[in-house]
């Protein structure tokens, strides 16, 4: 429940994302070169995302487990609620 009042009072906190052409394709790389780790396929499509994109230096995740352990290609901070 923590999260929807984030949500609620940051109105603009979200941002919805287009994936490009090579996501899948990365993802799955992701999900091989992290084989021993409980990844999902979101999981690692949030990785894409974020590392394609130097701009986004936060994450809000209730996964915050997953999200310290994948080496993004940036600074990243990781906030759980």
């Amino acid at each position: 429940m923590s999260v929807f009042k984030l949500v609620d009072g940051i109105p603009d906190l979200f941002d919805v994302r287009a994936l490009g052409r090579s996501a899948y394709r990365q993802a799955r790389d992701i999900l091989t070169q992290y084989i021993d780790q409980s990844f999902s396929y979101v999981d690692a499509v949030v990785f894409t995302i974020v590392d394609d994109d130097p701009t986004l230096d936060q994450i809000l995740t209730v996964d915050g487990r997953d999200f310290t352990i994948y080496r993004f290609a940036h600074s990243v901070q990781i906030v759980m609620p």
